[in-house]
Order: C-alpha cells, then structure tokens, then sequence
C-alpha cells in the first residue's frame, strides 16, 4: 500500500497546505528586520518591530485559542488569517517608508496570531492519538525544509535583482503572497466537525495555573526575565549585517538558512537525550549557550563569523527549544495544557516585547556617542554579559522528570 493511501485524505490536504504556507513564509519573512535597515529606520525603530510582532504573535494567540474553542470551528479562523496575512504583503511591495512597513507587519502579525492555535486543536482533530506526536513532527519537518529553501531562492534571485529595494523586494513579497494564497485556500477541502465547549475568559481564571503551581510559577517567572535581556539584541543583529559586514541578499540567506538548518538537525537529535538525562541540564546549556551568541555580531568584519555564530546559536537553541517544551508538558495537566502554554507564551511575548525595544533605544544612544561600528561592539558585548547573568536563576528550577517518577 502506497503511503498517500495511508494517510487520509484530510491530513494529505494538512500536509500541503503546510509545506506551500512554509514557502510563502520562506520568501519573504526573513528578510524584513533587512529591510528596515535598508530603509534607514533607527534601531529604536527596528527594536519596536521585533517588540510588536513578538507580543502580537504570542499574547493573542492565547485570545484566539480562547476564541476557537468557544466557536467550535478551526477552518474559518485558518483560512481567514492565512489569507489576510498573505495579501499584505502585496501591500508590503514597493514600500519606502519603514514606519509604514511597521504598520503593516504589526497587522499582518495579529492576523497571523489566529492560525496557530486553530491549527494545533485541527491536528490534534484530524491526527490518530497514537500518531500525532509522529505527524506533528512530520509537518514540522516539512514546512521547515519548505521554509529554508524559499529563503535560499529569494536570497539568490534578491541578489541578482539588486539595482533598486523595490525591484529587490518584488519577487520575495509576490512569491509569498501568491503561494500564501494558495496554501490557504486549499485547506478549504477539510470537511471538520464543530467541537464548541464552554470556555472562561475571567482574569482569575487565566491566571490560576500561575497560583496553584509554584514549580510552573517558578519557571515562568525566571523565563520572563530572562527573556527580557534575551531579546534586547534582536532589533540590533540586522544593523551588523547591514551595515558593518555588508552582506548580500544571498549572504542574508545563508545565515537565515544555517540557523535554521541547526535548529532543526539538533531538534530531531535532542529528544532522546532530554528525556534521558533530563530537562534541566539542556534549559541551562541552551540559555548559557545563546549567551555567546551577541559576540559573535559583536566582533564580526565578515560574514563567515556570522555563519559560524549562527551555526552554534542554532544548535542551543534546538536543544533549548526541545528541552523547554518537554519541561512545559511536564509541570502542566494533562487537560490544562492549552492555558499552561497559553499563559507562558503571553509572558514570553510581553517579554520579548519589552526586551527588543528596549534594546532597540539603548543601541542607538551607543551608536550616538560610540559610532556604528563601535557603538554595535560595545552594545552586544553589553548584552551577552547580561544574558549570562540573568540564565543563573535557571540552576534553582526543579527537575519535573525526576519529580514525576518519584511519585509513581
């Protein structure tokens, strides 16, 4: 038996709108932290964009997740998001103002903040129980090859077409548009079946996981801080590769791409060794090791050092995103998990949110006084010294695993 006959025919339509949907974010998305900086915006301005899109995409998924289980429908909030999120970046096309662009990617990533949870209850739906750890990896591995390769082909085409930033640009944003509308439209097919459930939206009631679990509590409150300092250099990467190292579009590519293809290497290798060893000891290797990660911007004059940083960067963060997940799923409840997740991705958002921006302002004082060369070093090393210090908190986190298996 052929393996399309063994996948029904609503998981095959999953698979392909997730791999086309990859693409369209694969052409354009990592490029527009770029074009900020091509723009001439401040990294005040820059930091403001990772700050909203980060918060955006975080705390309103929660609201959305709210707000599919009260409908009972995922389809709907898939296809609407999916294709407003797509026409945007035809309006994104020929821009010359990076406020503008801001607004706009602001708006594109509220639409985008009601696919995700829509998306994870219509696979838990459509995925046999005993498989959905199975596909869920699949789909993941899909979109992200997906996603790497659309960025390698706008990379090499930007490159050719580089004799203005509206000629530039043309091809990514059209690409991800028309491809965004097709993956979205194709899921159309799905025939899902209404699961409507009473759901409470009163504060206390949201936070209540924050007040009965002190082993959750804990985690949340130092991710939340952490992340604060772990995000003030997101807004000042771009200006590295910008401007100091003047990478071409296809070199802006290649770093995109190593990161993520690290990302995903380590991710699929992790998974044994966390649930081996344990989730505590990769939290804190991943923190400590995303701490180096400033210093590779910091004293880059070429774009080599910013493929090994980002080589080694990736590699921590795959073994951070895995072992933190893992963690997560360990200290919640089995039929709490949505508000568990819920509840620490909004932190994680107004976190990030208050990091970047943050970290936006201060490097454009040291860029003032310091210059752009210098003032990026000083800043960055800055930051790495911070990201050290804060991940300290993480050695007093309890080990859930070892926890679990002491009360059976």
């Amino acid at each position: 038996m052929s393996e399309s006959k063994k996948i029904p025919k609503e998981l095959r339509i999953l698979y392909i709108r997730q791999i086309v949907t990859a693409f369209s974010n694969g052409f354009a998305s990592p490029f527009v932290n770029i074009l900020m900086v091509q723009l001439k915006a401040s990294a005040f301005i820059v930091g403001l964009l990772s700050s909203i899109t980060n918060f955006i995409s975080n705390f309103f998924q929660f609201v959305w997740g709210v707000v599919t289980d009260a409908v009972g429908r995922k389809v709907p909030f898939i296809v609407i998001g999916g294709l407003t999120t797509s026409f945007i970046w035809l309006l994104a096309i020929g821009t010359r103002q990076a406020q503008f662009l801001l607004l706009l990617i602001a708006l594109q990533s509220f639409m985008n903040s009601m696919i995700a949870p829509a998306l994870s209850a219509l696979i838990g739906d459509l995925a046999p129980p005993m498989r959905r750890g199975r596909i869920s990896a699949s789909l993941n591995t899909f979109s992200s090859f997906g996603s790497l390769t659309a960025t390698l082909i706008s990379g090499y085409i930007m490159m050719v077409n580089s004799r203005s930033l509206t000629l530039m640009y043309l091809f990514p944003f059209l690409m991800a548009a028309l491809t965004g509308f097709a993956g979205n439209l194709i899921i159309l097919k799905i025939k899902e079946k209404p699961t409507r459930r009473k759901v409470s939206v009163r504060p206390s009631e949201l936070v209540k996981p924050l007040k009965e679990n002190a082993i959750f509590r804990q985690f949340a409150e130092i991710s939340f801080v952490s992340m604060i300092i772990q995000s003030l250099p997101w807004g000042v990467f771009p200006f590295v590769i910008v401007d100091v190292v003047k990478a071409n579009m296809l070199q802006v590519a290649l770093i995109s791409v190593i990161n993520g293809l690290f990302i995903l290497s380590v991710q699929r290798m992790a998974g044994t060794l966390v649930d081996r060893v344990g989730r505590k000891p990769f939290i804190i290797a991943g923190k400590f090791g995303l701490s180096t990660f400033p210093l590779f911007y910091a004293f880059a004059s070429n774009v080599d050092l910013l493929y090994l940083g980002n080589a080694v960067g990736g590699a921590f963060n795959g073994l951070l995103m895995v072992a933190n997940f893992a963690y997560l799923l360990d200290v919640s409840p089995n039929d709490m998990r949505g508000e568990y997740f819920g509840i620490y991705n909004s932190l994680i958002g107004l976190a990030t949110g208050i990091g970047a921006l943050v970290g936006g302002s201060i490097a454009d004082i040291f860029m003032y006084h310091f210059g752009l060369v210098m003032g990026l070093r000083y800043v960055l090393f800055l930051f790495a010294i911070g990201r050290f210090f804060v991940n300290i908190p993480f050695f007093k986190i309890s080990e859930p695993s070892r926890l679990v298996e002491g009360k059976t």
